[in-house]
């Protein structure tokens, strides 16, 4: 669906090479905005700009390493430098792993903070400080999930990260609301990507399921009794960058099929 609910508006979506990010990149756009697609994987950012520029939309494809300060900042600034302005920040690039705490190094521990939360909070970092230099307010969202919400098995480190990420939107709602700011975080559920694929095999090799079982057997958890795919998480992003979400802010909104209700 197209609408101009986005119409002049400038947003950045980090890890949007594939998967939800880039579902949510192409959402923004069909809704009017300007997007720069960011991820690590730079030619990967390229291509999903590019497929989107066929559409007419205003579109950069830009390399970001969301753990590095000046790596974020530099994408801020060319933002601004080529689409014109900043309104939105969807911080949505995040990593998983699995292994029982026993077994987790300290390393990939740190691993998932640097990504998951450090990379949210220098995201909002550098969003912010363009958004009051402009003045007029503006939408800081960030990609949590119902994993910061209940805990499963060999993903401690992974719930932990997004749990600080919901802890960080709520205080950060309060810092920024003076300036027009929102600020609230997403939470999907079993969504049909990479990352799902990867917890499908690792941890249901650990639970000695055969492949493909462990996401099989997500669908009833749901009282849609389906799974998701990432176009079903874009349209409440689109949603929460619009005007029509400026009285949410400091939120946790689940967009998960009613897997997890508060």
């Amino acid at each position: 669906m197209t609408t101009d609910t986005l119409a002049g508006k400038v947003a950045i979506v980090t890890g949007a090479a594939r998967g939800i990010g880039r579902a949510i990149a192409a959402q923004l756009a069909a809704d009017g905005a300007a997007v720069a697609i960011a991820d690590l994987n730079g030619a990967g950012a390229e291509e999903a700009a590019a497929a989107l520029r066929e559409t007419g939309a205003r579109v950069l494809g830009a390399h970001v390493d969301v753990t590095d300060e000046a790596s974020q900042r530099e994408l801020v600034t060319r933002t601004v430098a080529e689409l014109g302005r900043l309104d939105v920040m969807v911080a949505n690039a995040g990593i998983i792993h699995v292994a029982p705490i026993v077994e987790l190094a300290v390393e990939d521990w740190d691993r998932m903070f640097a990504v998951n939360v450090r990379g949210v909070f220098l995201s909002f970092k550098v969003a912010a400080q363009q958004l009051i230099a402009q003045g007029g307010g503006g939408r800081l969202l960030a990609t949590a999930s119902i994993a910061g919400k209940m805990g499963s098995p060999f993903q401690a480190h992974y719930q932990a990260s997004k749990a600080a990420v919901i802890g960080m939107v709520r205080s950060a709602a309060w810092e920024f609301g003076e300036h027009g700011i929102t600020v609230n975080c997403y939470c999907p559920g079993v969504v049909d990507t990479d990352m799902w694929r990867h917890i499908d095999a690792e941890r249901g090799k650990r639970l000695g399921k055969a492949p493909g079982q462990l996401f099989k057997e997500q669908a009833p958890r749901s009282p849609l009794g389906r799974t998701e795919v990432p176009e079903d998480i874009a349209p409440l992003v689109s949603f929460l960058a619009s005007e029509g979400s400026r009285s949410i802010t400091g939120q946790a909104i689940n967009v998960d099929g009613g897997v997890v209700m508060w």
